[in-house]
């Protein structure tokens, strides 16, 4: 007997009830998918906005204890200029690292036309910004780069650059001449003439009344110093994070030094990873109940409309674990050609969004946004198992109850 050919006819001779159900499991696996995809493209974003739009890399090698430091001593974990060399000479051994930068964090006051405002921000070479900076993909603004002005460059070691609420609360525009101060390593004020070259949009809504980005040459005047706050890596490859972090700590000694994979450094990727991946548990549960819900349905009144077709059966030799079978099939059926239909229209509307590239504003940024719904291969596959295999396994109850019967009441049945 072949079994696929008469569970399509079967399905086939059912249509609308099978339409019904075959419309549930893709509405049901569409849901699903197009819920993980923009999940998935939030997690993605994150990261991307961490590791190169915000110039974090990464990688990040610390003093031990410079993170949790809440005093006001700007040396007192300041990595020296010898050992930044020590590391970048570790780093330049490493083929899978393209890049060891040093970043300076700095705060103090910038001063226009007797008007202070308090500042904080990072001091990089310019041109290793640049290169971690411009792999950035994520958060793309919906107008654009939000950049006005001059961009600033190794060559200018007097530019800084300003996010817009800085530039708005104090009245500065590109080329306008400010002082900046700040206490030195050695606890003497200091103050030195820079040039605002770049009004810059930036990702976070918290720095944009306060943040500063200056070549590190300036901002190790402003202090005084050689050393830098931290060494920020950039791989060749995001997989490869593990890895070079095993590597980095073998190298340097854990009493004295803190290796930083990126997601550790970004404590929201974790905790909207974590929010997102209870979401998009109890939606795949409550779609997966109602799909279930559906085809026990379907293949219930399947069953007691066909009891004397079953009874026909049983009479001509169909064992019981046969007529389980012949409604298992069925219903994987019915999955696998609502899953396929949900995977066109998942593509589809994917395809659909990208087009039409709406935007948004998430609550940690200070721009719109444009957002997408990615397509995830992994999720696809492991969805479409489940609804087949929850589908098929919603058949087993109604199939055994009806094979139980004996074979004179089937045949009985109206």
């Amino acid at each position: 007997m072949n079994w696929i050919s008469l569970a399509l006819r079967n399905l086939l001779r059912n249509s609308r009830r099978s339409i019904t159900t075959i419309a549930a499991v893709a509405l049901g696996y569409s849901a699903t998918n197009i819920f993980a995809g923009f999940a998935g493209y939030m997690f993605a974003s994150i990261e991307e906005a961490h590791i190169y739009e915000q110039v974090n890399g990464h990688v990040q090698i610390w003093k031990k204890g410079a993170r949790d430091y809440g005093g006001s001593d700007p040396a007192a974990y300041l990595i020296k200029a010898d050992e930044f060399e020590t590391i970048q000479a570790i780093s330049a051994e490493d083929d899978r690292i393209e890049l060891a930068a040093g970043m300076l964090e700095v705060k103090g006051n910038l001063d226009y036309d007797g008007k202070p405002g308090f500042f904080f921000g990072q001091a990089m070479v310019p041109s290793q910004k640049d290169d971690i900076f411009s792999r950035s993909t994520a958060l793309k603004s919906a107008s654009g780069p939000g950049a006005v002005g001059e961009k600033i460059r190794d060559e200018t070691p007097y530019a800084i650059s300003i996010a817009p609420g800085m530039a708005e609360n104090l009245g500065l525009e590109p080329g306008t001449d400010v002082i900046l101060m700040a206490p030195s390593i050695s606890g003497q004020m200091n103050a030195v003439d820079a040039q605002v070259f770049e009004i810059v949009d930036v990702a976070s809504e918290a720095l944009n009344n306060r943040y500063v980005f200056m070549p590190l040459e300036l901002a190790q005047g402003l202090y005084d110093t050689k050393g830098v706050s931290c060494v920020r890596i950039l791989l060749s490859e995001d997989d490869d994070t593990d890895a070079v972090v095993e590597t980095l700590r073998t190298r340097l000694s854990s009493e004295e030094w803190e290796v930083i994979p990126w997601y550790e450094v970004s404590r929201l990727y974790l905790r909207t990873k974590r929010m997102f991946d209870i979401i998009f548990g109890l939606v795949f549960v409550i779609i997966a109940t109602i799909v279930v819900m559906s085809v026990l349905n379907t293949i219930g009144m399947a069953v007691v409309e066909r009891t004397r077709e079953i009874g026909t059966l049983r009479a001509i030799g169909l064992k019981r674990p046969g007529v389980v079978r012949l409604f298992g099939i069925e219903s994987a059926f019915l999955g696998v050609i609502g899953a396929l239909t949900g995977l066109l229209i998942t593509v589809g509307f994917s395809l659909f969004i990208h087009w039409l590239q709406p935007t948004w504003e998430p609550p940690v940024t200070a721009r719109e946004i444009v957002w997408e719904i990615r397509i995830l291969p992994k999720y696809l596959f492991i969805t479409l198992m489940l609804l087949v295999f929850f589908t098929s396994l919603a058949a087993i109850a109604p199939a055994r109850r009806a094979a139980k019967q004996s074979i004179v009441d089937s045949l009985g049945h109206v």
